[in-house]
């Protein structure tokens, strides 16, 4: 065989064997198997049930060249985290948040306490502004710098109400025949509440009277269906059957035992005008006037019983509500969250 031809051939041989054709070029080495990755911004001691804050990543050595970094949690119960770093404290205990690339990845410890509304120290911060509202016609306003939006709304008689910048507030009402006063999230876009964590953690004191119901805790509103719900943790006088419905069983959560009754109200005042709704109730069976409240334990209690909540969560606030007589209520220490960082 001529000389000129057997080293062609070898040399297409060699190309064939190696898998390469001419003009590619090899594939780049995994640099993440290189690096070490540190997570900071971390605090050094625990964190309260609701609080953010973000970590970042130091990389070595500086100039590699790496992938998006991939974060989670080990315990989505006592924390979550973001695609960005952002941490949120969802429940007490302790977990790692990790940072991953490519074959890379860091950790940190993160340590969760549970607020007591009862040894905490909030009160009262900054000046207070006090609304007198309109008869007849719920008046909202925002409380700055949270995600908390207030409420006031009456029929009849000399009310107000004084809040401030930490979500605390008064309420103060005089031969009114209705009024409610509350705190909490009235949300625009549609939320799922199944996604999410609700707690509120409350401490309040009151006097005077209250007419001939009256309701403290937790009050909201789902859209698709349409249903007001109730957790009523406190009362000047217990609302029974005749305002709650019919009993549909009872549990155990927060320390104490919940009656849960449904009521159907027919062509009434709701957030979406006059229509027909199911009112879904958890009253304790002691009242208490500071706690948690666990309020996405109350869904999935009603659910299993089948009372259906709405896929549209659209309000849920720490609610004051009494049917007449003249009093005060003073709610010095306010929390609420709902998980979303």
């Amino acid at each position: 065989m001529n000389k000129r031809i057997v080293l062609i051939v070898l040399a297409t041989l060699t190309l064939i064997a190696t898998g390469c054709k001419k003009g590619e070029e090899q594939p780049a080495s995994d640099d993440s198997a290189k690096i070490s990755i540190t997570v900071t911004g971390a605090p050094e001691s625990a964190v309260l049930v609701g609080e953010n804050f973000p970590l970042n990543v130091e990389i070595t050595p500086k100039d590699a060249e790496v992938e998006t970094v991939v974060w989670s949690s080990s315990n989505p119960a006592v924390a979550k985290v973001n695609a960005g770093g952002n941490v949120i404290a969802t429940g007490k205990g302790t977990c790692e948040i990790s940072a991953t690339v490519g074959k890379a990845s860091g950790k940190v410890a993160v340590r969760v306490d549970d607020r007591d509304p009862v040894k905490d120290e909030m009160g009262h911060t900054g000046n207070g502004k006090t609304l007198t509202g309109m008869n007849n016609n719920e008046v909202y306003f925002p409380i700055s710098g949270t995600r908390w939006t207030g409420l006031l709304w009456y029929q009849g008689g000399n009310n107000s109400m004084t809040y401030y910048n930490n979500s605390t507030f008064k309420a103060d009402w005089s031969a009114t025949n209705n009024l409610v006063a509350s705190v909490g999230y009235d949300y625009g876009n549609p939320v799922k509440w199944q996604d999410l964590d609700f707690d509120c953690y409350f401490k309040h004191s009151k006097t005077g009277t209250a007419g001939g119901y009256s309701f403290i805790g937790i009050h909201g509103w789902t859209l698709n269906p349409l249903v007001e719900f109730y957790i009523v943790d406190d009362w000047f006088s217990k609302p029974g059957p005749q305002l709650l419905g019919q009993k549909k069983g009872e549990f155990v959560v927060d320390g104490d035992s919940y009656d849960i009754y449904q009521n159907t109200r027919v062509n009434a005042p709701s957030i979406s005008g006059e229509k027909t709704f199911s009112q879904f109730y958890s009253v304790r069976s002691t009242a208490r006037q500071s706690g948690h409240i666990d309020i996405s334990a109350h869904f999935k209690e009603w659910e299993s019983l089948g009372m259906k909540m709405g896929d549209d969560m659209r309000q849920l606030m720490y609610y004051l509500e009494v049917g007449g007589g003249s009093g005060s209520m003073d709610c010095t220490y306010l929390y609420m969250c709902d998980g979303q960082l």
